[in-house]
């Protein structure tokens, strides 16, 4: 008896929240129904939005593999801005602008310059942002010293503060110990390379230079590497061998001579060897073959009567005919 009025009672509170709810219901059931549409659409929009990155990026790691020239790169860095393909794929067209430009300023100067310009762009870039892996920022920070040195006047402070900030940030970087090359003393040496009075008035002399590509065709074309003599030039700086001097070039020590190779001739010994002919080498007369011995128990054989050559009567000339 107690379970049945316990029953009743349950289903009269039941039917009273019912009747309380129903108004509510009615009011805002269409709005509840929306929310609750609104947060499925939302988290199949996530599924699918996450689904396209996922395959996003694996297309982006795909075409960074395959890349192989600094347009491509800079393609790659282009199409997947804002992602880590992005990042690595200036990374590298950076440093592919930076090598094609070192090469170029010895060739075409206007045409390193604008390799020079894109890659200091390009690791600025890399520099300035906030979410680039730390093996990207120690590239970049090492490609903008080069990048400083290279295009440098003679003042040679911002490539060593680059430097010194690439070892001071990356203690255990790979490029440390080049980059201590170019700041620290090395060898017993008491200043460092950038710091040399000689390194400064290359880099000085360097960049006055403008050569272009067709000067290679052209006599005269004197464009030293670091430590290397201009053709025509003496090692020391000195007044070529046509007697013409080179404005402004820095004293360059001479590059040590390589082993097996001929020494160069000298100026008078050019002329010795072009005045005096070369005397021909004596022939020796071979030596008379030996008769064979001849066998024993044989009679030797009669030695045989050279032939005198017979020699010809000359031919009487006949007379000359008589003119009447």
């Amino acid at each position: 008896m107690k379970s049945e009025h316990r029953h009743d009672l349950q289903t009269n509170d039941l039917g009273k929240l019912m009747g309380q709810a129903e108004p509510f219901v009615e009011k805002y059931g269409m709005k509840i129904l929306a929310a609750i549409g609104g947060i499925f659409v939302l988290l199949v929009v996530l599924v699918i939005w996450n689904s396209k990155q996922n395959s996003q990026a694996s297309e982006g790691w795909t075409r960074l593999a395959a890349a192989g020239s600094t347009e491509d790169f800079e393609n790659v860095a282009e199409d997947f801005a804002g992602s880590p393909v992005a990042d690595w794929a200036l990374i590298h067209a950076a440093e592919s602008h930076l090598q094609s430009g070192i090469r170029s300023s010895f060739t075409d100067r206007s045409a390193g310059d604008r390799e020079l310009k894109d890659a200091r762009e390009q690791f600025q870039q890399l520099l300035d942002s906030a979410s680039v892996p730390a093996e990207i920022r120690e590239r970049a920070l090492f490609g903008m010293a080069r990048v400083e040195e290279t295009t440098s006047d003679g003042d040679l402070k911002t490539a060593t503060e680059l430097y010194k900030k690439l070892i001071s940030e990356f203690p255990e970087s790979v490029f440390r110990q080049l980059a201590e090359q170019r700041v620290k003393p090395v060898d017993a040496e008491k200043v460092a390379a950038l710091d040399q009075e000689g390194t400064k008035e290359f880099y000085k002399w360097f960049h006055e230079q403008n050569p272009k590509p067709g000067d290679r065709q052209r006599p005269g074309f004197n464009m030293p590497m670091p430590g290397m003599a201009p053709q025509g030039a003496a090692p020391q700086g000195g007044a070529p061998a046509g007697g013409e001097t080179t404005p402004g070039l820095p004293a360059l020590p001479s590059l040590p001579s390589l082993p097996g190779l001929p020494e160069p001739l000298t100026s008078e010994e050019g002329k010795t060897s072009k005045s005096t002919p070369a005397t021909p080498e004596k022939t020796e007369t071979p030596a008379p073959a030996k008769k064979p011995a001849p066998e024993t128990g044989k009679a030797p054989a009669e030695p045989t009567k050279a032939e005198q050559p017979k020699t010809e009567a000359p031919k009487p000339e006949p007379a000359p005919e008589k003119k009447p």
